[in-house]
């Protein structure tokens, strides 16, 4: 991807989006990697007597996403300074997600080039499922 500069942007420019197809085979290796077994996550009966119908995906699973649709977009991953979202639906598996970003304010601070984005994640049916704020530092033409 190319590099991205801060002057090239403004306020309501869209990031690349990103498309995550959400599988069962994903949420158990998550599970293996981070080591949480809460049994919502493995185990389909204990999900549906739950009351949750099956497993749902981890929290942390569905935000990588989010995370990765900000760092694909900067040039270094480091660059990503301030990141906060709040979970509004479960995600399960076979759940494609649609992840967007938008750029809601862009400005100059200790002589570093901001750019402040409203980030979301979408399902298949439309209903979101994290929606956020990101704050990222932009290299400008000149450095």
């Amino acid at each position: 991807m190319k590099e991205v500069y801060y002057e090239d942007v403004k306020v309501g420019d869209e990031l690349p989006a990103l498309k995550k197809t959400i599988t069962k085979e994903q949420i158990l290796n998550y599970a293996d990697a981070c080591g949480d077994y809460n049994p919502i996550h493995v185990d389909e009966e204990s999900a549906k007597k739950a009351g949750l119908g099956g497993i749902i995906a981890h929290g942390l699973l569905s935000f990588a996403s989010v995370i990765q649709l900000i760092t694909d977009w900067l040039r270094d991953p480091m660059d990503l300074k301030k990141i906060v979202v709040r979970f509004t639906s479960m995600v399960r598996p076979g759940d494609v997600l649609s992840i967007k970003g938008t750029i809601k304010d862009k400005y100059v601070k200790d002589s570093l080039n901001y750019v402040d984005c409203e980030v979301v994640s979408k399902n298949q049916r439309g209903e979101k499922t994290i929606i956020g704020k990101a704050t990222a530092i932009l290299p400008s033409k000149t450095d």
